[in-house]
This record gives structure tokens, C-alpha cells and sequence, in this order.
């Protein structure tokens, strides 16, 4: 998906809410400023490694920090301060679903 500008709105996750719907509206706003792929898993190769370059490819080391920092804003401090310590956003992600997938239900 092509990359576009615009208002990002999300509210922040504050641990108490509907994890669930909050993580579904941050896909969504992350798809449309075009970094959804970020938060997708990497290619292994054969031996069950991730494949790498020589180099890292600056566009992806942008577009990983942005996505990392778009999640960032929209966690309360409290909660972020248990995520911020993550690499990149996939791990920051990972971390989240580990910690609320299944502790907060809808009301």
C-alpha cells in the first residue's frame, strides 16, 4: 500500500480498555499511512533464519522507526514504559498481544 498523509488518530492504550479494538484501529491507521507491513512477520530462509543483507535498506530502518513511534503515541505512559524497551515495532507489538490479547474483553 501506497504511503499517504493525514491525521493520525488512535486513542492511547491505557491497559484498561478493549485491547482488542484498539490494536484493530491501529492496524487500520498504520495501513493507511502505508507501514501495515512492518508489523508482519519476516521472511525465514531454509534454516529457519531471517534473511538479511549486507546493508541494512534505510527506507525499511525509516519506515520500522516510524512505525515504532506511531505505536508509542498512542500508549499511556505506563503502559509504554513496559514496551519502549522493545527494538522495533514488531517486537513492541509482540509484547502487547503477549501481555493483553486475552486479559481485557469487550464490554
Amino acid at each position: 500500500m501506497e504511503e499517504t498523509s493525514g491525521k493520525f488518530e488512535v486513542e492511547k492504550f491505557d491497559g484498561k480498555g478493549d485491547f482488542g479494538l484498539w490494536k484493530y484501529k491501529m492496524l487500520c491507521q498504520l495501513e493507511i499511512v502505508g507501514l501495515g507491513s512492518v508489523l508482519k512477520e519476516k521472511t525465514l530462509d531454509v534454516e529457519g533464519e531471517e534473511r538479511k543483507d549486507d546493508k541494512p535498506d534505510p527506507r525499511e530502518q525509516d519506515r520500522e522507526l516510524r512505525t515504532k513511534n506511531r505505536i508509542s503515541m498512542c500508549l499511556s505512559d505506563l503502559i509504554l514504559r513496559k514496551v519502549m524497551h522493545e527494538p522495533t515495532g514488531l517486537a513492541m507489538w509482540k509484547a502487547l498481544e503477549a501481555e493483553y490479547q486475552t486479559k481485557t474483553l469487550p464490554n
